[in-house]
């Protein structure tokens, strides 16, 4: 082939590829139609972390779940707004003016971004927080209670616990028992608290690293390049990465108090509410007190809402410090603050509520009389 007939060969394969260019461009109808999906999917998995973690309100005050408008906290706001953003882009999508559609949808997008960097970077540090402290004593004024370290020292194969205390023969009842038995669950969950604390601090690495991969990418673009739908798309599937990663990590640390303080419940099971009776260092007993639940203190065995079995809800749980029951029920995806009104306060069951003399659910801030 001569060097004529090449360069028109050329210029035929040049122009037939500009000519098949738009058949591959994405339409902005169904540009459009995927960013609603997209977006629908993300405040819907949104919904329950600003409902647990709504922030302060403009006077820097905490807030109720539903605070008049003004006085909502400042990330339940900003989710309001995403959200009414993107109602005015179902709109206009479904009026057929797409560019408007996918314009709003853009904004949404970029409103969410903003969101689930702030958030991502609000779980990591809850996180590290819950394992810090599971890992230490509860109660510094039990003698039983352990930190983690120590249990690792004191219960493992090879201590004198194990050697020369528990495992040693004896024949009752002419031999007493050299332990306490409430103290053998650190030995039988020795393991299981150490892997947990492995867990912890694996997941909480991993939602670190997953939120720094999304703040370098605008960082490894090109001089001349801006950040696309695409790119923000990947920074905000890496921060929601992250929070569920945060999210492990504090599952791992309510795990911990949960195999460390396995008798803290007892109160579910005894009409007056009281944690159990204990033993201070001079063998005298020390009464049980009254425990309150958000709150509120009354028979809590006669609540048809308490299960006693690993589905306990998160408000029951006192194993878990109360700061943190609002993160036990943000890992299973549930609103702490509607579950406590349904299960507590038994907001839509007005007749079991008289029937229980259930108390009536106190003002923020305030705490509601113990109902003995």
């Amino acid at each position: 082939m001569n060097g004529s007939a090449m360069k028109q060969s050329l210029l035929i394969l040049m122009m037939s590829l500009l000519m098949q260019a738009p058949m591959f461009a994405e339409s902005v109808s169904s540009k459009s139609y995927h960013k609603r999906i997209e977006l629908l999917t993300y405040l819907r998995e949104l919904e329950p972390i600003v409902k647990n973690f709504r922030g302060e309100d403009p006077e820097g005050k905490p807030t109720e779940l539903n605070a008049p408008e003004g006085k909502e906290g400042f990330r339940l706001k900003k989710y309001n707004e995403a959200k009414r953003i993107y109602q005015e882009g179902l709109q206009y999508h479904f009026e057929g003016n797409f560019p408007s559609a996918y314009q709003r949808f853009l904004e949404c997008q970029l409103g969410i971004e903003k969101m689930t960097e702030e958030l991502s970077q609000l779980y990591i540090l809850r996180a590290e927080e819950m394992m810090k402290t599971a890992m230490e004593r509860k109660n510094p004024n039990n003698p039983m209670d352990k930190a983690l370290l120590d249990i690792s020292i004191e219960y493992g194969k090879g201590s004198y616990f194990r050697q020369d205390v528990m495992d040693i023969p004896r024949e009752a009842p002419y031999s007493r028992r050299m332990y306490d038995p409430k103290e053998a669950h650190y030995s039988y969950n020795k393991y299981d608290i150490e892997k947990n604390l492995e867990l912890g601090y694996k997941h909480l690495g991993l939602a670190k690293e997953a939120r720094a991969t999304a703040l370098k990418v605008e960082k490894n673009l090109e001089k001349h390049q801006k950040l696309q739908p695409s790119h923000r798309k990947y920074r905000i599937d890496l921060y929601f990465g992250a929070i569920n990663l945060a999210r492990d990590s504090k599952a791992n640390a309510i795990n911990i108090y949960k195999l460390k303080y396995p008798y803290d419940n007892y109160y579910l099971n005894n009409a007056q509410a009281k944690s159990e009776s204990s033993k201070d260092e001079n063998g005298a007993t020390v009464e049980g007190q009254p425990v309150k639940v958000d709150g509120v203190t009354y028979d809590f065995s006669k609540n048809p809402y308490v299960k006693f079995d690993n589905r306990i809800q998160a408000m029951f749980d006192v194993r878990v410090p109360e700061e943190y029951r609002v993160d036990h029920a943000d890992v299973r995806g549930r609103v702490y603050d509607l579950d406590s009104n349904n299960m507590v306060f038994m907001k839509y069951d007005q007749e079991r509520k008289k029937a229980l003399n259930v108390p009536t659910k106190p003002a923020a801030g305030a705490t509601a009389n113990p109902q003995q």
